[in-house]
């Protein structure tokens, strides 16, 4: 495709690994587009949203939180998903800001015991990643992992997390209401998140698990 635009043509590669590489590339967009301004302030707005989460959560305990961005086979999330999880007032244990997606096995996940466990296959909707759960509650051990014995296991809405753009910042605001939901308030719009709703030693079959997650806000 570049090689038939005009050779009066600036191409803009974007490549960012981080979510301040996100935020530093709007500038840069809004600078090649003759728009600056309106960039700096899109930017300056979306940092006082994160200044305003981080300032919520700055004295709460950081729960240990694991994301899962393939099911089939399991891949934990990287690149900018670690920054978040951290301004969101979570510990990522696993993964580094900017490190590239990587596979994990199932008795890596056990022995990480996660208190919070967040599944946002990058490839699926809400309604395939409910299909798909139903395997991993099919794993040994799945009922002793921390997050599932208190219910802290959610499934996202994949964009919230995986397109660099002003819409990561939503997925911090949304990451921080499910890390600490007694300090932040309604954050999720619709049924864009769904969260496990037995807690407590409660179980179910394997394959009926996908009717216990109920859309959380």
């Amino acid at each position: 495709a570049l090689q038939e635009t005009s050779p009066h043509t600036n191409a803009l590669v974007l490549s960012p690994r981080t979510l301040a590489d996100a935020l530093q590339d709007i500038l840069r967009v809004g600078c090649a587009a003759d728009v600056e301004a309106e960039a700096l302030q899109l930017v300056d707005s979306l940092q006082a949203r994160l200044r305003r989460v981080v300032g919520l959560v700055a004295k709460a305990k950081r729960p240990k939180v694991l994301s899962l961005e393939g099911l089939e086979p399991l891949v934990l999330g990287g690149q900018w998903l670690p920054d978040m999880k951290e301004l969101a007032g979570g510990r990522d244990e696993w993964q580094q800001p900017g490190d590239a997606p990587q596979r994990v096995t199932w008795e890596a996940v056990q022995r990480s015991a996660p208190e919070v466990l967040i599944l946002c296959p990058c490839s699926s909707n809400l309604d395939r990643s409910l299909g798909e759960v139903c395997n991993l509650a099919a794993q040994p051990g799945w009922w002793a992992l921390p997050a599932v014995k208190a219910g802290r296991v959610y499934i996202c809405d994949h964009s919230f997390f995986s397109r660099p753009g002003p819409r990561l910042v939503h997925g911090v605001e949304v990451l921080a209401r499910i890390l600490h939901p007694d300090l932040v308030s309604k954050a999720a719009p619709g049924n864009t998140v769904m969260k496990l709703a037995l807690h407590g030693g409660q179980r179910c079959r394997p394959h009926m698990l996908q009717k216990y997650f109920k859309p959380y806000h």
